[in-house]
């Protein structure tokens, strides 16, 4: 029998999963250690991150072409960590600084320009204060 100190069960990674779909080129950057990656059409990605490191999402769209005929966009389709969803949850925490200077919370990038969503603290900690639970004492 295993005693209390023996037992080795602490996770200290986090399992993040994202998936994305749309038809622009699009750059993702996660930065959390320097992991880029970049793709086209559908993409669904896993990361593992440190459980204690701040990290942040960025989605980025530079050559977008605007037509009246069809409409183009990529899609934040989701995003958890953990198993927590954070997107479509959470988006209105995302900033979108695009060229057509559209502001409200979205997980549909329609426009050229950067998504991102920083996770400027540990993630349970940023996760806590996200979801108005009060103070943490620490």
């Amino acid at each position: 029998m295993k005693t209390y100190s023996d037992l080795q069960d602490t996770k200290i990674r986090l399992d993040v999963e994202l998936e994305l779909v749309g038809s622009p080129d699009f750059l993702l950057t996660v930065k959390s250690g320097g992991s880029t990656t970049s793709g086209r059409q559908e993409l669904k990605q896993f990361y593992e991150l440190d459980l204690l490191t701040p990290f942040s999402i960025i989605i980025e769209i530079h050559n977008k072409v605007y037509t009246t005929e069809y409409e183009t966009a990529v899609v934040v389709r989701r995003l958890s960590v953990d198993n927590i969803l954070i997107i479509p949850e959470y988006t209105h925490c995302a900033i979108y600084d695009n060229d057509h200077n559209y502001t409200d919370p979205t997980n549909y990038l329609g426009f050229n320009g950067k998504w991102a969503l920083t996770f400027d603290r540990p993630f349970y900690q940023w996760l806590h204060q996200a979801k108005s639970q009060g103070w943490l004492i620490g």
